[in-house]
């Protein structure tokens, strides 16, 4: 399995919209992508910037999804979003409750 780790920069601190956003439109778009496993998109209220974890079968479904994520940053960048970063890394273990 692998991840893809990312952090993005927000014009203004997290609110409604964001988070509407987020449930309506990110999450299941991305739910829908090849190779999904599992996601997590985080933020801290006293910071203007998110973090997202996404889990994925193989290194090349991630990676494709950076490449489809960077193809929106355009549309990102005028909702008021910057990439600060985002890589693939692969999962060497796990743990759960």
């Amino acid at each position: 399995m692998y991840a893809v780790v990312a952090i993005f920069n927000l014009e203004r601190a997290w609110d409604e919209e964001q988070q509407r956003t987020v449930e309506e439109q990110l999450i299941p778009t991305t739910r829908q992508v090849p190779g999904f496993v599992s996601g997590y998109w985080m933020s801290d209220p006293a910071e203007p910037r998110t973090h997202v974890l996404t889990i994925w079968d193989t290194e090349e479904q991630a990676r494709t999804f950076i490449g489809f994520v960077q193809g929106r940053r355009p549309d990102a960048e005028k909702a008021g979003v910057s990439y600060e970063s985002m890589t693939a890394v692969e999962v060497i273990g796990e743990a759960h409750r």
